[in-house]
């Protein structure tokens, strides 16, 4: 995709014109659409102006990424609770104010929410700025892209050829599939992605315009999560044909589930990299990775490796595995914040640069709502069990009754009937 279709500055101008057009339509008043969702900075309202449905978009996008948080981190301490907030805008929580690994996780599945909800909402015809992907051929498709697409091509044309003959051979069988490549069809309606990705930066990295290492994390954060989104790219297909025949085939590129993108970034999150910022200058923020040195070995011969064990055992002791820290200082090995390191791509990484609480006592400052009452499993051991869960307060066992639906029946044609059953348990809730 060319850089003048898709760059912002070209988004910037068909936003405007579009302000224009919907002004000259007399459509319903933006501004008073906008200004129901509070906390949006003056740069994110002026965009709503103009482009009112796509941001109305972006605020679905915001709460789908909640929700997902919520998902993820439904058994750990901070569950994402602090999030949901009235204004639907998970901006305005204290939480995200801070640079703690998880204030880092609700930057990026923010971010991926957006770009994950503009790009579907195009291709769904629900928005007028944008529809579905223009760019979509073979030149802009990625490599896993182009090979998942020409696997399904070859399995399509395999199938063709078994149906009209088993016994085709040589020439007249490669015939046949040059034939019948010609009801290969790439189409359908692609995610417009590039507008989304687009967008999303227009929207949330318009919060982040400092040159503070806080404004540079949380924008390098967003980075990641649209890209969790943009990796993540699917081919999806339909067959068309007497009887799903699959004579012809259509083909599109299609945004993943959602839940593939929280386990992704969820994996991220786990191997977050702690910058350290005792060493911030005036220039620009840096990170230097701290290689151990070389030792010279008698007759060039490296050393007999330490079972598996004993290196992990040693990495406890040295604070963890290495290579997971960095810190900001100018110097040889110094990269620039989104850079890369030898083979590991820091571009999908998350950055935070405090060490996270405990998250176990209530502090309405730091907007977390600490464990009190909330359920564990007092039968596992781990991060949902009751003994972290409830930071050694102990817990306590309540019966619940609720109502589930039970002995459903299927009846023709074409409803379902249950019962209502009434089902009793004992939960651990903390004290």
């Amino acid at each position: 995709m060319s850089e003048e279709r898709y760059g912002t500055p070209w988004l910037s101008l068909w936003l405007w014109l579009l302000a224009l057009v919907q002004s000259a339509q007399g459509l319903p008043d933006v501004r008073a659409t906008c200004r129901t969702v509070p906390g949006l900075t003056r740069d994110q309202l002026e965009l709503c102006y103009r482009a009112s449905d796509v941001t109305a978009a972006a605020i679905e996008g915001l709460e789908q990424g909640v929700r997902e948080c919520q998902y993820q981190f439904q058994w750990h301490r901070w569950n994402c609770s602090s999030l949901s907030t009235r204004s639907r805008n998970p901006h305005t929580s204290s939480m995200l104010k801070r640079g703690y690994r998880e204030s880092a996780f609700a930057y990026a599945i923010a971010a991926a929410g957006v770009t994950h909800s503009v790009a579907r909402a195009c291709a769904q015809g629900r928005l007028i700025s944008c529809g579905c992907d223009p760019s979509v051929n073979r030149k802009g498709m990625s490599k896993s892209l182009r090979e998942s697409l020409e696997k399904e091509k070859l399995r399509f044309l395999d199938a063709i050829a078994e149906s009209n003959s088993v016994f085709v051979e040589g020439d007249s069988l490669r015939k046949m599939k040059a034939k019948q490549a010609s009801r290969w069809k790439w189409g359908g309606c692609s995610h417009n992605m590039a507008f989304g990705v687009e967008f999303s930066e227009l929207f949330l990295d318009s919060r982040e315009k400092g040159i503070d290492i806080q404004s540079q994390i949380n924008r390098h954060n967003n980075r990641a999560g649209r890209r969790a989104v943009s990796n993540n790219m699917q081919v999806r297909c339909k067959c068309h044909g007497m009887s799903g025949s699959c004579q012809l085939k259509t083909c599109w590129k299609s945004a993943p589930d959602f839940r593939v993108v929280g386990r992704v970034l969820k994996q991220q999150y786990r191997r977050a990299i702690l910058v350290d910022q005792s060493n911030l200058g005036n220039g620009p923020p840096m990170i230097v990775y701290r290689k151990p040195k070389k030792r010279k070995h008698v007759n060039n011969q490296r050393p007999p490796r330490r079972p598996r064990e004993q290196q992990h055992h040693h990495q406890q002791q040295n604070g963890g595995p290495p290579g997971r820290s960095a810190s900001f200082a100018g110097g040889i090995g110094a990269l620039a914040l989104g850079g890369s390191t030898g083979n590991r791509k820091l571009e999908n990484a998350l950055f935070y640069y405090q060490r996270s609480p405990n998250f176990c006592e209530r502090d309405q400052v730091s907007d977390i709502p600490g464990t009190i009452g909330r359920r564990c499993n007092r039968t596992s051991s781990g991060s949902e069990g009751c003994a972290s869960m409830c930071c050694g307060r102990g817990y306590n066992l309540i019966r619940e009754k609720r109502v589930d639906r039970c002995n459903c029946k299927f009846h023709w044609c074409c409803f379902v009937e249950c019962d209502d059953c009434e089902v009793e348990e004992w939960i651990s809730v903390c004290n």
